[in-house]
């Protein structure tokens, strides 16, 4: 079988690539805020030695909220970005397929596996109606 894809949806997409890449986004973030909280201590531990000025020690402080800033707008960033790529992409694409034709897709179809048919069983060869104890269960009390 073969398709042509010629129209992409761009609110789909968009949708679509604002929560994958907000995902992206916020482990980004994550690293980032831990790259930034690791360089502030290196620095605390710098100028420990070295005689740190008075200023750098309120940076050296506010560390915490710079990377949880940082984490937050890494997040934003990525996923609302990332939407606008994808949207522009697929408006592009669906300008540029509409005028010199889609994306040619051929799909082939899997063979399908027939389960084996079962044993018949005839009504008078049920055993689970069977009156008999098998020696599974205990006895009865009388």
């Amino acid at each position: 079988m073969q398709y042509q894809l010629k129209r992409i949806d761009p609110w789909s997409a968009c949708k679509i690539t604002f929560l994958i890449a907000g995902v992206v986004g916020f482990v980004v973030g994550a690293l980032y805020a831990v790259l930034i909280t690791m360089m502030a201590s290196f620095m605390g531990m710098v100028g420990m030695s070295e005689g740190m000025p008075d200023e750098m020690g309120y940076i050296v402080g506010a560390t915490g909220f710079i990377a949880v800033v940082a984490w937050i707008v890494i997040t934003i960033l990525y996923a609302v970005v990332g939407a606008l790529v994808v949207s522009l992409a697929t408006w592009l694409y669906n300008l540029l397929a509409g005028a010199i034709g889609g994306v040619q897709l051929t799909f082939e179809a899997l063979p399908s596996v027939v389960p084996a048919p079962t044993e018949a069983t005839t009504p008078g060869s049920d055993t689970s109606t069977a009156t008999g104890d098998a020696g599974g269960s205990e006895p009865q009390a009388t």
